[in-house]
């Protein structure tokens, strides 16, 4: 393919999934994003695909019956010249698919259910990243104007380690003029510092002081920095140039990954988070609770579980609507994550639960204290929308090590301290085993 006309080609995707519904929303997604779409019901499918058609993106479900994802992602990276990247999807919750996908060449994997958002944004990274390396590869015709075209920064390096190209997209990102970098040496435009340090000192090209381990270099998550003095984050590639035995120069390629690292951060916090609330949710509270007994298990101390379920909230629910209803559970979980320390932990368990890891005090009086604080405050009339709303709590709490050693088991114990509290009368709170302070 003749790379000086690649960017005015549109992309091509090839979906396959044995799921006809899945399929067809992936195809809705696509075509809507401007991409172009063929479809596989199964691996075998797949197969003469792309041994028939030139693709920029496939994505791969991970399961599927008789030659299943990761089956599928290796045949055709072992048996396709210039293979398209495979983005793997997956409804599992396993490393060891994950694991079996990469080893399989896939460059990246994306969960069930589908975050559209997220999808566009690394389909758009892949099939960029994807189309670089093609141009790379096409270096020798039309060089430059294929260059000048790609959105990744590109420089071009000669025997004696100075600048003789630079892309448009690599000013860009550097600040620089074309002028201020043709014919100087690299390593004082170019200055890379690993995660976690602000020395700028790592060569990018290491492969000039060797002599004949012309490897090239690749650099995950580096930082670069500008000509005004500030960073950012890229992904790096430098690539040397050899002809015979000798090293002739070398190319730069770098992407700024900044919008890609927000989008992590982000896919992050909304993983461990609850979306109303915004407070932990349960995925963040069973990473959580584990490592709090360890903790406590090390130091000899108690740790306290606080499972708190909301009473009278579903009248609320009734008569004033679930916009009433999210509004008052924001405000409760304000209330009681206001009156914790710093070392103790609250989340959203879903509906009207809510847990409270407490860690700052290791005392049946100071747990007692804390679960009738909290009773107090969630009792304490919500206004919403000109309605006053009264809710209350029944609390349970278990202990570690005295009647839970797991995590599993301290939730459990509890769960079922909480209903002996519905039991009592509500509004109160119990033990799972009754105690004297």
């Amino acid at each position: 393919m003749d790379t000086g006309t690649l960017h005015r080609i549109t992309p091509t995707v090839l979906v396959v999934d044995d799921d006809e519904v899945i399929r067809i929303l992936l195809r809705q997604f696509l075509e809507g994003e401007g991409y172009g779409v063929v479809e596989a019901i199964d691996g075998y499918q797949a197969m003469d695909r792309v041994t028939q058609s030139i693709f920029d993106l496939v994505i791969l479900d991970i399961a599927m019956p008789g030659l299943d994802g990761p089956k599928v992602c290796k045949q055709i990276c072992g048996s396709v010249d210039n293979p398209p990247p495979i983005l793997m999807i997956t409804a599992f919750d396993d490393d060891e698919s994950v694991d079996r996908s990469f080893q399989a060449g896939a460059i990246d994997y994306i969960r069930k259910p589908i975050r559209w958002a997220v999808l566009k944004n690394r389909i758009r990274y892949i099939i960029g990243s994807h189309r670089s390396k093609l141009e790379l590869e096409s270096l020798t015709r039309n060089y430059e104007q294929i260059l000048d075209a790609a959105p990744n920064g590109i420089c071009g390096l000669d025997k004696r380690h100075r600048i003789n190209y630079i892309n448009p997209a690599a000013l860009d990102m550097l600040k620089y003029d074309r002028a201020e970098v043709i014919g100087k040496s690299y390593n004082t435009v170019f200055q890379l510092s690993k995660p976690g340090t602000d020395k700028f000192d790592l060569d990018c090209c290491p492969f000039f002081n060797k002599t004949n381990n012309f490897t090239a270099i690749h650099y995950d998550e580096m930082r670069l920095l500008r000509k005004d003095g500030s960073s950012f984050p890229i992904d790096f590639r430098g690539t040397p140039i050899v002809q015979g035995d000798q090293l002739e120069g070398a190319v730069l390629v770098f992407q700024d990954i900044t919008e890609r690292q927000r989008a992590a951060e982000l896919i992050r916090y909304m993983a461990n988070h609850d979306s109303l609330t915004s407070l932990p949710n349960r995925n963040y509270f069973h990473k959580r609770l584990p490592q709090a007994i360890a903790l406590a298990r090390r130091y000899e101390r108690r740790l306290f579980l606080l499972f708190i379920d909301l009473d009278r909230f579903k009248p609320v629910n009734d008569t004033y609507g679930h916009d009433v209803g999210d509004k008052v559970l924001v405000e409760v979980g304000r209330r009681l994550n206001s009156m914790l320390r710093s070392s103790d932990s609250m989340c959203r368990l879903g509906g009207d639960e809510f847990v409270i890891l407490l860690e700052s005090t290791d005392t049946i009086s100071g747990t007692q204290y804390v679960a009738q604080k909290a009773i107090d405050l969630v009792n304490e009339p919500i206004e919403i929308k000109k309605h006053i709303c009264q809710v209350g709590a029944s609390i349970g709490i278990s202990i570690c090590p005295d009647d839970s050693i797991d995590a599993e088991t301290m939730l459990r114990h509890a769960d079922i301290a909480m209903y002996k509290a519905k039991e009592k009368g509500r509004n109160c709170w119990a033990w799972y085993k009754d105690r004297e302070i």
